[in-house]
Parts: C-alpha cells; structure tokens; sequence
C-alpha cells in the first residue's frame, strides 16, 4: 500500500514539474534576454523553424501589400509576386541571429535589422494612464518661470520612420511590447494567455495587455529534456512595417 501511496506522489510530482516546466523555460529566456546573453538564446530557440516561420510572414505581409494595390497591371502584380520571396529572404536572415532577437524581443522592435517603430503604429497600454494637463484656468494662473533667453526643448523626431519614437533602452521597454517573464505577477499574466498545443507544445500571446492584433504569438516545443522557440507570430503593426521594406526595395 505505501508503495502506491509514493508512486501516486512521484506522478504527482512528475506532472506538477512538467506543468511548470514551459514558464520556467520563458522566465530563463526572459533572463536571457534582459541580459543581453546571445549564447543562451541561442539555447533555447530553434533558429531553422523560426526562419521558415518569419518567412512565410514575411512573404504574406508583401503579397498582401501587392494585392492591395490597383494601380499594377497583372504582368506587373506577376513579376512582383515572383520577386517577393527573393526580398524576403536577407530581412528574415537579419531576424534570425540571436543578437537581433534579443533586440525584437526585448522591447518588440528588431531596431538592428532597420526595422524602427513608427509613430503610432501601436497603440498604448490600456493600463497606461493619459498625461496630465493643465486645464485653460490653470494654465492662464500659472507664472512664468522660463527666461525669455531659455529655448524650449526640442520635440522628437515623429516624422523619420526609421527612427524609433522613443529612444534609450529604458524608454522603449517602458511601452511593454516585450517579452517580461521576470517576476511572478508577468508570468500569471502569460499563464493566463497560454493555449496548450497538445503534451509537447504552447503558445504563449504578449503583451497580455494589448489587443489581440498587436500581440506577439510565441509557441514553444518540448524537444528532449528542454523547451525551445520554434514559431514568432508578430504583431499587424510589425508585418505592416516589413512590407513597407519590401515594397519600397521592390519599388527602387
């Protein structure tokens, strides 16, 4: 009889470990990242699935781009259509180096790859409260402390699109398009977003705060003993600005 009893715990065990197991593997790939430690990210993701799955965006995003246009005559729509996925293929091997996924996941931007936000391209967190402005009564009550000699600060460039909005390491991982898996509150968040993929897979959607269409989709895969990145699905706002790229390299 005890032995049952030990053999009920040790299963017991077994499932609670494994049910843990994929969020320890996204706090360790979190950590990874926010250390900027190429080596261990190179660990913990499959680089040959993530390229065939960037592709397929990559390729989808540009041909959406082309069929959107009414100005292209069919032989024109052809011949873009052929070049789409030769285009496609140097953005996506810029993607897939650990240092420039560590930049995309890090704050949602591959910067390194020449792909910069554009100014309100995603929109703010819900939990992100608006700033606070005077009203006219208070504006016309309060003095006027600058010097008539003291030039006011310079607004941000908004109107570059390869220059991020925000600049600084600090500024842009406050807008939270990241992968956050560091602390237990960030992980009951992306617990609650899980979508289990049946006994040896997940996805995972972040920010679990933002609409659904600009949410990252991360799928991990249990290979041996260790779970592994194997698919991104990014973001409307990111697949817009890829095939703004293409087509504009398609265009020169």
């Amino acid at each position: 009889m005890t032995r049952w009893w030990l053999a009920g715990l040790v299963a017991l065990f077994l499932w609670i470990a494994y049910g843990l197991s994929p969020y320890v593997a996204l706090y360790r790939l979190s950590q990874a990242v926010q250390a900027h430690d190429p080596q261990a990210v190179a660990q913990r993701v499959n680089f040959r699935t993530l390229r065939l799955s960037l592709t397929r965006q990559a390729t989808a995003a540009v041909l959406d781009a082309i069929t959107a246009r009414r100005d292209l005559s069919a032989r024109d729509r052809a011949i873009l259509t052929e070049a789409s996925g030769a285009l496609a293929e140097p953005l996506v091997e810029s993607l897939v180096t650990p240092e420039t996924l560590i930049d995309l996941l890090d704050d949602g931007w591959p910067v390194r790859a020449g792909l910069a936000r554009q100014p309100g391209s995603v929109a703010p967190s819900p939990d992100t409260p608006p700033p606070d402005t005077p009203s006219a009564g208070e504006a016309a009550q309060a003095p006027n402390t600058q010097s008539p000699n003291t030039q006011a600060p310079r607004a941000p460039n908004t109107h570059d699109p390869d220059v991020p909005a925000t600049t600084g390491e600090a500024g842009r991982r406050s807008e939270g398009l990241g992968l956050h898996a560091s602390t237990l509150s960030q992980l009951f968040a992306l617990f609650r977003s899980a979508e289990p993929r049946g006994f040896r897979g997940m996805v995972v959607s972040y920010p679990p705060d933002r609409p659904l269409e600009n949410r990252f989709r991360l799928r991990l895969r249990l290979r041996g003993w260790t779970w592994r990145l194997v698919d991104l699905e990014l973001p409307s706002a990111l697949r817009e600005r890829i095939s703004q790229r293409l087509t504009g390299a398609m265009q020169r």
